[in-house]
């Protein structure tokens, strides 16, 4: 089970996710993981609590109200951590940035992107990995583009046919919330698996992960029970020893 922390960047600071309502999103204040949270010192963190990637959502670029190519570009360099983005992709040319700063997977999600066909251009122009991700509120798909706006297995078919690696599915109304995971979407996600299926929104305490493992999550996003010492680095190391512990 992979657990993937996320940062959510607005104005080159970390904020608080909260239901996808980014109008209200405010600069992350306190943390357990660090006295004076920085988005540098929270990356650090993250990577201190023995978590290998992270996933960063450029709220200032999904807004189109501008980016944050060299902050994302410093955590990398840092952390050495496998960093995949959000940045709202529309279309393929607009990943180079973020590629050159040194980002591993780009996060290509059906509320932006424009076409499928801009898959593949990412991956051979690019050299970049991508990952899907199926944006979801109240279980409906959230999408600008005509061509996303299609039935959940359809959707995960032809990511997979166009080389996307790896799915995402982000229930944006639970993130930040803490109600826990969307099991329904997840279970209808399951029926047509064909690759990893990760999920993001909703996650409480270790117990969620479980359930979520359990069910055939192979990674699970995770902020704020990460930022309130819910999920904890003993938990993430019997996590880890559990996995290793299943393998022998």
């Amino acid at each position: 089970m992979r657990i993937i922390p996320v940062i959510d960047l607005m104005h080159g600071k970390a904020v608080h996710a909260v239901a996808g309502k980014r109008e209200r999103y405010t600069p992350v204040k306190k943390s357990v993981l660090v006295r004076h949270p920085s988005t540098l010192s929270i990356a650090k963190a993250l990577q201190g609590l023995g978590l290998e990637e992270l996933y960063i959502a450029d709220l200032d670029a999904i807004c189109q109200i501008g980016h944050n190519h060299d902050l994302i570009g410093q955590i990398v360099a840092e952390t050495g951590m496998k960093v995949m983005v959000d940045a709202g992709f529309r279309f393929a040319d607009e990943v180079s940035e973020y590629v050159d700063k040194g980002v591993e997977k780009i996060v290509l999600a059906t509320e932006t992107l424009e076409s499928f066909e801009e898959i593949p251009k990412v991956i051979n122009d690019y050299k970049a990995q991508v990952m899907a991700s199926i944006d979801i509120k109240s279980g409906q798909v959230i999408a600008e583009s005509d061509s996303m706006q299609v039935p959940l297995a359809e959707l995960i078919r032809k990511f997979k046919d166009k080389g996307a690696s790896e799915i995402i599915i982000l229930s944006l109304d639970r993130v930040g919330t803490e109600r826990g995971p969307d099991l329904e979407s997840l279970k209808l996600a399951l029926q047509c698996k064909s690759m990893p299926i990760l999920v993001g929104g909703g996650v409480r305490d270790i117990e969620d992960v479980h359930l979520l493992c359990a069910q055939g999550a192979a990674g699970i996003l995770v902020s704020t029970a990460l930022h309130k010492g819910i999920i904890t680095k003993n938990d993430l190391g019997r996590l880890s020893e559990m996995e290793k512990s299943s393998k022998r």
